[in-house]
């Protein structure tokens, strides 16, 4: 009952949902379908084929599109990256709490996402809002993130949480500025629980000036007390040997003038992420020359 074009989409799918490790109703939701329309399309009982088949193939035509645009690094070892990934490492490893402060779009999220895939089962990552800054909705987030069963009152949710938890266990908290200061404290209040019982459970604090600001005031005094690692980066550690491992088209091709432009773009408010969208805007444009660079900073508004 199908063409062959539809029959290909649907091929993609299957190979889609292989891929990605999803199941029928996760792979539904990715691609923008429901889910009983895409059971019936398997089995062959989907009667309004038309909005359903135009969804799937608008979908993969973005994909493909995709692949012929930049595709930046996963992740790249730069010296800042690097350092983050080790503070958050020996927060897993002694317990206890972590604070990492830095300019924005310098790599801090890049460091997360490599250490909790290096480290699945025992770390989770918590991208806070200012949806989540007060106690309960963040408890309702951590609750979700790491699978404990939801509960209605804040005490129970910590419960719940607790005892979701495990020896060795590290929480990091991304853009965690957006934190108040009671939540911070009941965040704390998980590591203690479990050094009462001669365990560790890590709580790494990661975000940008304003955290550091909350947690070097008096009444924060015993949270700092408690913090082994309070490193704090700025753009200007930065170097250009980052700047060659983040693009090794261009390091492969001396392209040394390109490489200073773009270490140059770093020490500005675009920080690292600003060089990359940069790079990738004229990449995609086909010249990523000293000239083409520059040509796409000023389209851009970036000023050098």
């Amino acid at each position: 009952m199908y063409t062959q074009e539809q029959l290909e989409l649907l091929e993609k799918l299957e190979v889609l949902q292989k891929e990605r490790k999803l199941t029928q109703n996760g792979v539904a939701e990715l691609v923008g379908v429901s889910k009983s329309a895409l059971s019936q399309a398997r089995t062959g009982k989907l009667e309004k084929t038309q909005k359903f088949f135009d969804t799937l193939a608008g979908y993969f035509e973005v994909k493909e599109k995709a692949k012929l645009t930049y595709s930046e690094l996963k992740y790249v070892p730069t010296s800042i990256s690097e350092h983050i990934y080790n503070v958050i490492s020996l927060c897993q490893i002694k317990g206890g709490l972590a604070v990492v402060v830095g300019d924005a779009g310098i790599g801090k999220s890049k460091a997360i996402q490599k250490f909790t895939t290096d480290n699945p089962t025992s770390s989770f990552s918590i991208t806070v809002n200012p949806c989540f800054s007060n106690i309960k909705s963040m408890l309702k987030l951590i609750a979700n993130t790491i699978g404990a069963v939801p509960k209605r009152s804040s005490d129970e949710l910590w419960l719940s949480i607790a005892d979701k938890l495990t020896d060795g266990t590290v929480l990091i908290f991304d853009e965690a500025q957006h934190l108040n200061m009671k939540t911070i404290e009941v965040l704390r209040s998980f590591s203690d629980y479990f050094n009462d019982r001669h365990q560790t459970l890590g709580i790494c604090f990661i975000g940008n000036i304003e955290i550091i600001e909350r947690f070097d005031s008096k009444k924060f005094e015993q949270i700092i007390n408690r913090t082994k690692q309070s490193p704090v980066f700025h753009k200007s550690d930065i170097t250009h040997d980052d700047i060659k491992k983040i693009f090794p088209i261009l390091e492969a091709e001396n392209m040394e003038k390109e490489i200073d432009y773009l270490y140059k773009v770093t020490q500005t408010e675009q920080a690292l992420r600003g060089a990359i969208n940069l790079f990738s805007n004229a990449y995609d444009n086909e010249n990523i020359t000293y000239e083409g660079l520059a040509a796409m900073a000023d389209y851009m508004g970036i000023k050098v």
